[in-house]
C-alpha cells in the first residue's frame, strides 16, 4: 500500500452525537440539521440511501475543521 494515501476515518451522525465532539448541540436532529443543510459545504457528508434510511457519513477531518471554524468563530 503507498504510504502517502492516509486511511480515511468516517463517522457516522450518532457517532457523532454519542461521542458529544460538538458539545453545542443539544439534539440529533439540530446534528443532522447541520450536517444535511446548514454546513454542508463544510462537513462534505457522504450519503447513503433514501427517505427515512438516509445515513450521513463524515470524514473525521471534515469534523475537526468545523469544530476549529466554529471555536475561532469562522463559521458563516
Amino acid at each position: 500500500m503507498n504510504d502517502t494515501l492516509k486511511e480515511q476515518k468516517l463517522l457516522t451522525a450518532r457517532q457523532i452525537w454519542a461521542s458529544k465532539r460538538i458539545y453545542w448541540i443539544t439534539s440529533y436532529k439540530a446534528l443532522l440539521k447541520y450536517i444535511s443543510k446548514d454546513y454542508i459545504d463544510i462537513f462534505k457528508p457522504i450519503l447513503t440511501g433514501s427517505r427515512s434510511g438516509t445515513r450521513y457519513y463524515i470524514k473525521d477531518e471534515n469534523l475537526q475543521n468545523f469544530i476549529k471554524k466554529f471555536e475561532t468563530n469562522q463559521l458563516h
